[in-house]
């Protein structure tokens, strides 16, 4: 059988490793290299080349990729949680945070009926609601009263200033009767805390009343 070439095998070396040859040349090969040193010399620094199979590089692809996914799926998630806690924080302060309405005569006034009971009455557009203390003993200038506070709360939702974005319908004052009016002496209208002059002593009714407005007296 005539001897095939050192040129020709060295051609066909690369298909040879890679295995994409016929069986008819990859005998002939195998018996070259055989007994042809220089060809498997050749041979065995092919098989050893470092190279990266086309199957892998689409594998590293698609881990890449799909480590790109998880990442970007975890920043959206916590974009969208950010923008729900936000929101809800929003929602709170413009609904929740109550605001004290200062006293105004052109607000507020205490209207007391044929039955001695007592009506509040609010002129103002709009409020959140109010705070309002049945009639407690208070020594005043060394006098026993029975006193009632009270007072108005707004929110950014609920204020006069809300009706930029509304238009608030109600017509005349809003109004509610205040309880036991009927042996009430004097109502206080401000802010007050009354855990601070009950239960932990640190305001007495002098100190609460001085800064309270008083509205009313029978």
């Amino acid at each position: 059988m005539k001897e095939v070439k050192c040129t020709i095998i060295q051609d066909l070396l690369p298909l040879y490793v890679d295995d994409v040859v016929s069986e008819d040349t990859k005998e002939m090969v195998g018996r070259h290299l055989k007994t042809c040193q220089a060809c498997q010399k050749d041979y065995e620094q092919m098989k050893e080349t470092l190279y990266v199979p086309i199957e892998n590089n689409v594998t590293l692809f698609e881990k890449l990729n799909k480590k790109w996914n998880h990442k970007k799926m975890k920043l959206i998630g916590g974009s969208v949680v950010m923008t729900i806690l936000l929101c809800l924080a929003v929602f709170s302060y413009v609904f929740h945070y109550q605001n004290p309405i200062p006293y105004s005569k052109d607000l507020f006034e205490i209207e007391e009926k044929e039955d001695g009971s007592l009506v509040s009455n609010y002129f103002g557009e709009s409020h959140a609601g109010s705070y309002i203390t049945h009639p407690m003993k208070v020594e005043i200038d060394g006098k026993i009263k029975f006193v009632s506070l009270v007072y108005y709360v707004e929110t950014i939702a609920n204020s006069p200033t809300s009706n930029f974005f509304r238009e608030d319908k109600r017509i005349g004052p809003e109004q509610f009767t205040l309880p036991d009016s009927n042996i009430v002496d004097a109502v206080y209208y401000g802010e007050f805390d009354l855990e601070k002059v009950i239960a932990t002593k640190e305001q007495t009714w002098n100190e609460l009343l001085q800064d309270m407005t008083l509205i009313w007296e029978r």
